[in-house]
């Protein structure tokens, strides 16, 4: 009689375990040595311009290696996954029905299989969504994970198309280029597809009036891309103004202004680049920032410089002066943004003004040497701004533009008469050490 209540005490308690069995959550793409789960994704995105979106499937195979979930002990039913935050249309479905889903406060979508994904199981399901672009011009991100996924991309074959990354196989057809990542690759980041389309140009014009001249303000844009061409024509009008209250010094061009936009290959991987009468080159994906450095060279130009570094550390330096008039906060994050750069690039590329150099072309092996030297005559600059303040600023300005002569080094050094001589020496080292 004691041994039968025995074995339904046993029985109950163990109808008890099975039915608090935890439920697990998947949330990996690649094998982890925590739990041995794998997940295996196909990645596809597909450019659509006549649609304005990027295309996005996933084909993602779960596969329950977990030796925890043996013996029935327990399964997965849920699955963590990263949507960009741009990403619309969004939908999931397995092989038979639709997946239900929601976002988790941290961020993530939460994918609920339609079944439960027992020990040594797997589970296959779809995932789309849709990436917004415009016409000619898409940029957007590769948003992938681990080394246990293959990603295609597709483009239109009339689009000249940028990747952050080259470890890929091009694969050109009649209509469309392909660019394939294969297994085995790692993806520890999302990477930044910049893709155009290149039609004629449509112009916007208008003019500024100035202290000493009315500028004509030429923009000239790809079909479709009137917003952009909207706001750089008045970032031009608002910030040429306050350019010649700065420099103290009227606009000294004897020419109107072009900004074309342009393509990644058209500005060598740089934001932008001014070319004088020919007008500024600017890329598509460019802030209004990179205008206003562009704008600024058409004063620097003037000033006879005959360093590099004094060219684009002024140009940035007037940048971070004249947004500091119209956006406190903006500018000085872009400040502080660069004063930090400098400081974690310094180690590694330290190299002494007088023979820095930029490249015709940027690529992945001179972009950050290149980045430190801007940031270096920023540096630079920015000290002396502080040093001797704006007025002194707005004299040397007006020396340098008058002056017809070449300003090297050592002209340079004698503008900071007013400044101390501990300065003096530590730009000195700037400059030449």
């Amino acid at each position: 009689m004691n041994r039968n209540l025995s074995g339904k005490y046993i029985l109950i308690l163990v109808l008890i375990s099975l039915a608090f069995m935890p439920f697990v959550m998947a949330g990996s793409n690649s094998s982890t040595a925590e739990d041995n789960t794998i997940t295996e994704i196909n990645s596809h995105y597909k450019v659509l311009p006549e649609k304005e979106t990027v295309h996005v499937t996933k084909q993602i195979t779960f596969v329950n290696n977990n030796p925890g979930t043996s013996y029935w002990r327990g399964y997965y039913s849920d699955y963590n996954y990263y949507l960009p935050e741009t990403a619309g249309n969004i939908s999931s479905y397995d092989d038979e029905e639709s997946l239900s889903y929601y976002r988790d406060g941290e961020g993530y979508y939460v994918f609920e299989f339609n079944r439960k994904v027992w020990y040594k199981e797997s589970y296959t399901f779809y995932l789309e969504y849709d990436l917004e672009i415009n016409r000619n011009t898409a940029v957007f991100h590769l948003s992938e994970y681990g080394d246990n996924t293959a990603v295609s991309l597709e483009v239109p074959s009339d689009f000249h198309t940028y990747l952050a990354r080259e470890d890929y196989a091009l694969e050109e057809k009649k209509y469309s280029n392909i660019y394939r990542f294969e297994k085995g690759q790692q993806w520890s980041g999302s990477c930044l597809v910049n893709s155009v389309r290149s039609t004629g140009y449509d112009i916007l014009e208008d003019t500024v009036s100035l202290r000493e001249q009315d500028v004509a303000i030429r923009i000239r844009y790809w079909e479709g891309e009137e917003e952009w061409a909207r706001e750089m024509m008045e970032t031009t009008r608002t910030y040429l103004p306050i350019m010649e209250d700065s420099w103290g010094v009227p606009y000294p061009a004897s020419y109107d202004i072009t900004i074309t936009q342009a393509n990644i290959t058209e500005t060598g991987g740089y934001g932008g680049y001014n070319e004088g009468s020919k007008g500024i080159w600017l890329l598509h994906t460019s802030s209004n920032e990179i205008l206003i450095h562009e704008l600024a060279h058409y004063w620097t130009r003037a000033c006879n410089f005959e360093q590099l570094w004094m060219d684009e550390g002024y140009a940035d330096l007037y940048t971070y002066i004249v947004l500091n008039q119209t956006t406190p906060e903006k500018a000085e994050k872009r400040k502080d943004r660069f004063l930090e750069k400098y400081g974690s690039l310094k180690t590694e590329y330290e190299v002494p003004l007088d023979k820095w150099s930029t490249p015709e072309s940027l690529d992945s092996m001179s972009q950050k040497e290149v980045d430190f030297g801007y940031k270096k005559a920023f540096f630079t600059t920015y000290m002396l701004y502080e040093e001797i303040g704006p007025e002194a600023m707005r004299a040397s300005n007006e020396e340098f533009i008058y002056s017809n002569t070449r300003v090297d080094e050592e002209m340079f050094i004698t503008m900071m008469d007013s400044s101390s001589g501990a300065y003096q020496e530590q730009i000195q080292k700037l400059i030449y050490m």
